[in-house]
């Protein structure tokens, strides 16, 4: 936490100071007063609605980074200098789920001046490389490693943008795969050092390892889709023609692609997720397979039931999958500032317990869960990467306590024991409009004897490609798992 604290504590120095490029930018400014008015509200409504608030930040931790916040309100600020200072302590929460997005005036703004770096990123550990070309000098070779950006050294920039990105417990996988995204670097580079249409760009040459300079165009979010599709027309089809959930052979071996778990993206590809699980594990009980590979690498999560319905394949015998879904209590007076009132809650599914807070009662994933036929044997190996999350998370947690896989890929972007969701609540900050999705519901895993508590699954094969590979299109975490089972 001492080395996040600094971290917060230099993106409130850098970013702080930052004006709006233009007159048009700066909307209104808002007294010290409001703006201390909205920090008391914040802090308020996230330790009486946040179900898992002090989960992987305590008290005292909490307490410094409000108080930090406190006093580095001196003077008046607009809403996206606002938000450069709730932006960090969003994100010490320590919860993927909970995020900061400004006023809908703001939003609107950012959705038509946004500018993007015409580059894709790639991140290879916590450095980040130019992956795709989208600029207009079409010349330049892929594979540099991204030294600066407008006179800013990366070294300044990464640590200042995860500082505030939130993400489960001490996970830092998810940042850098949600970065990959050009829009998401794009967007979140805009709130914290200001629109810019131009980038000058320092990087190491990946022909002799020379410090370059380049200058070009920043491109609208529109443009860039239009050249991305044009430029790596290949890999726009690719993307397009995937598949939600797809079961294929690679050299002969089984693997599952699940892609997300989202209920609707699944049946909006008119596939029917229980039905095609079905039929999937009755082809490998046909074949006698004795291995499959299950990649769920970037998928963000979805219907907590479709993650409990797989695992229900692979292990064989009665098992727990959540241990309990918890609130903080059965009524809520910050709700006063949200989309949300108290009785939309439904509240006859609130339990007291004995831990002083609310069970979270009729969710089909609590108490005993049965396995399912044909249940699946052999060996199996899961690939995971940071963008593995939410009931992905949960999914790879369960399997691997029932140690039912071997794990291949990096760390998994979700929280082991659990995260806050469910019931989730959009607070609007009564002066400066800045809004704050607040998770209501703590999901707590029915697993037990990982370590560490603050982490994500770490494969047993961890498994990182280098740039050539990236550049390559190999999938190196792929083709180390199928070397595993021919082994």
């Amino acid at each position: 936490m001492l080395k996040k604290a600094v971290l917060i504590a230099a993106l409130i120095t850098v970013v702080g100071s930052l004006q709006a490029q233009q007159a048009a930018t700066r909307q209104s400014q808002f007294t010290p007063q409001q703006l201390r008015e909205d920090l008391a509200v914040l802090r308020s409504s996230l330790e009486e609605g946040h179900g898992g608030f002090y989960r992987y930040s305590s008290k005292a931790e909490m307490d410094l980074v409000f108080e930090r916040a406190a006093q580095a309100i001196s003077e008046p600020m607009t809403e996206l200098e606002f938000y450069r200072l709730l932006a960090p302590i969003i994100a010490s929460v320590n919860d993927g789920h909970t995020g900061l997005m400004g006023s809908r005036e703001l939003e609107n703004y950012m959705g038509r001046q946004l500018v993007l770096l015409p580059f894709k990123l790639t991140f290879v550990g916590d450095r980040p490389y130019l992956h795709r070309n989208y600029s207009d000098r079409t010349d330049l070779v892929m594979g540099g490693e991204l030294l600066g950006i407008n006179g800013s050294a990366v070294d300044e920039i990464v640590p200042a943008v995860l500082a505030a990105m939130p993400s489960d417990g001490r996970v830092e996988t998810s940042k850098y795969r949600r970065l990959e995204s050009t829009s998401t670097f794009g967007d979140i580079y805009s709130r914290l050092f200001g629109i810019t249409s131009h980038f000058e760009l320092t990087y190491r040459s990946p022909d002799d390892g020379s410090v370059q300079s380049i200058a070009v165009e920043g491109l609208t979010a529109q443009e860039l889709t239009r050249t991305f599709e044009s430029r790596y027309a290949e890999v726009a089809r690719a993307v397009q023609s995937q598949r939600p959930v797809e079961f294929t052979f690679n050299d002969g071996i089984p693997v599952l692609t699940v892609r997300t778990f989202g209920a609707r993206t699944i049946s909006n590809a008119g596939i029917d997720y229980p039905a095609f699980l079905q039929r999937t594990f009755e082809e490998l009980a046909d074949r006698g397979a004795q291995s499959l590979i299950i990649d769920v690498r970037n998928n963000g999560g979805g219907s907590d039931e479709y993650g409990k319905l797989l695992a229900a394949y692979l292990i064989d015998d009665t098992f727990d999958y959540y241990r309990h879904l918890e609130v903080n209590r059965d009524s809520f007076a910050f709700l006063e500032h949200t989309n949300m009132s108290n009785s939309d809650l439904p509240r006859d599914r609130f339990r007291a317990n004995e831990r002083g807070r609310y069970d979270f009662i009729g969710h089909p994933n609590l108490g005993p869960q049965q396995p399912l036929a044909p249940n699946f044997g052999g060996d199996v190996y899961i690939l995971i990467n940071g963008g593995s999350f939410s009931a992905t998370g949960e999914f790879t947690s369960v399997v691997h306590h029932h140690q039912r896989a071997t794990f291949v890929g990096e760390e998994c972007g979700a929280g082991y024991y659990g995260n806050t969701s469910g019931m989730m609540v959009m607070l609007e900050l009564p002066n400066s409009g800045l809004r704050v999705r607040v998770p209501l519901v703590r999901y707590t895993m029915a697993v037990s004897g990982y370590e560490p508590l603050d982490r994500g699954l770490i494969p047993e094969h961890q498994v990182e490609p280098t740039i050539e590979d990236i550049l390559a299109d190999r999938d190196t975490v792929l083709e180390y798992a199928l070397e595993l089972i021919g082994r």
